[in-house]
């Protein structure tokens, strides 16, 4: 009992949620190719296919007949949406402090000693102790 009820769920599975019903349509296409066997009887399976599913779709007296044909069209619809919701982390930051209200870039004070970060120097001798 158990065997049979999965094989089912899998079954309806298949045919609501792939485009496996449209294997249910197949007897349709066996008798829509012998129908064009006894109009062309050099018709082979493959050419049958490359008319009605490969070529671009055209409209002609058989058109009803081939929309009902597996494959023709595309029946099923789904979109699935995945959802996370989690928490964002606290991140506190402390507060920016207020710069100066008078900045002052180049002044006596502050002015820098370049005499210090001279590479180019004179050679020095070393005091002996």
């Amino acid at each position: 009992m158990r065997r049979t009820t999965s094989i089912a769920f899998i079954l309806l599975y298949l045919l609501a949620f792939t485009e496996c019903h449209q294997l249910v349509r197949l007897p349709k296409l066996l008798q829509h190719f012998r129908q064009h066997c006894v109009v062309d009887p050099e018709m082979n399976f493959e050419k049958f296919i490359k008319i009605h599913n490969l070529s671009p779709k055209t409209i002609t007296d058989d058109y009803m007949q081939d929309q009902q044909l597996p494959f023709r069209s595309v029946d099923c619809h789904m979109l699935n949406t995945v959802v996370f919701i989690y928490d964002l982390p606290l991140i506190k930051l402390d507060p920016v402090p207020d710069a100066p209200i008078v900045f002052y870039s180049y002044n006596e004070i502050n002015k820098p000693q370049y005499a210090h970060f001279d590479i180019f120097q004179p050679p020095r001798q070393a005091e002996l102790i």
